[in-house]
């Protein structure tokens, strides 16, 4: 995953839903991810999941969906590196809701 070019992706949602053995997100750290649009439930399930710091330097400005996407995440405890994505507010309350709307 470290070598994937996402920079032209635009749609990220359900990426990784429930992918079990998912534990560690460096590999993810360098990606262009900035045409992202929707993230919704890119990471839901991945229950492995403890940090996500390897995301807080994401350019995720263009993002509109980000519906559960660490949602039912139960071990991850911190979600402060999302506090550095240039998103609203409303869009950070969603990202780890655990149910789908």
């Amino acid at each position: 995953m470290i070598d994937w070019d996402v920079s032209n992706c635009n749609d990220f949602s359900y990426m990784f839903f429930e992918c079990g053995s998912l534990a560690n997100l460096n590999p993810l750290q360098n990606w262009n991810v900035s045409n992202g649009v929707n993230f919704s439930c890119m990471f839901f399930g991945c229950q492995l999941l403890i940090n996500i710091y390897d995301l807080e330097n994401w350019n995720v400005s263009k993002g509109t969906n980000f519906d559960g996407m660490f949602g039912n995440c139960y071990d991850l405890s911190d979600v402060k590196p999302l506090q550095k994505w240039n998103i609203p507010k409303e869009q950070l309350k969603l990202i780890t809701k655990g149910e789908f709307d």
